[in-house]
């Protein structure tokens, strides 16, 4: 009896675990891992080390992420929920403005997926950034990695990793 009920349990909280960590919390879920973010933190890119930011600001319902600010490659990505969908706009120092869904499918609790969803600003063929994906490593560690595609094709990606700066 107490074997059963046990196994019981256990099922139980497997079965609980398993959303979550296969990605179903849902967007509403990886929305609230993005806003965790809030604070300043140190980035090391393969063009030199910088700064990104994220705030949670307009009661709430965004997250902005300001990368590389006072630099010539200052860019800002807002992320938002639309309705049950996790999106982003990135605001590209290139011009243009790729828009973003978090792609459920290739997602889990801590690696998030953004796919190409449209975008403004953008001629046939003309270069932007198409896909990206964070992955939160811990509290105090977070790694990007963004594809540039050019002329309908991959160019490159550029990753980088960022470490939470200490409050004083």
């Amino acid at each position: 009896m107490k074997f059963s009920a046990l196994c019981a349990s256990l099922v139980a909280m497997v079965s609980l675990a398993l959303p979550a960590a296969a990605g179903e919390g849902g967007d509403h879920a990886a929305f609230e891992r993005l806003k965790g973010l809030e604070g300043a933190w140190n980035a090391s890119t393969p063009a030199g080390d910088g700064t990104i930011t994220y705030k949670v600001a307009s009661a709430g319902s965004i997250v902005d992420e300001h990368l590389f600010p006072g630099t010539d490659h200052e860019m800002m990505t807002v992320y938002h929920m639309d309705g049950e969908n996790l999106v982003a706009t990135h605001y590209c120092s290139a011009g243009n403005q790729p828009r973003f869904k978090l792609d459920s499918s290739s997602t889990t609790a801590d690696r998030l997926h953004f796919a190409f969803n449209g975008g403004s600003n953008m001629k046939s063929g003309d270069g932007h950034i198409h896909e990206g994906t964070l992955r939160l490593v811990d509290d105090q560690h977070v790694e990007a990695e963004w594809a540039f595609w050019k002329g309908g094709a991959l160019e490159h990606t550029t990753k980088f990793s960022m470490t939470r700066r200490q409050v004083d």
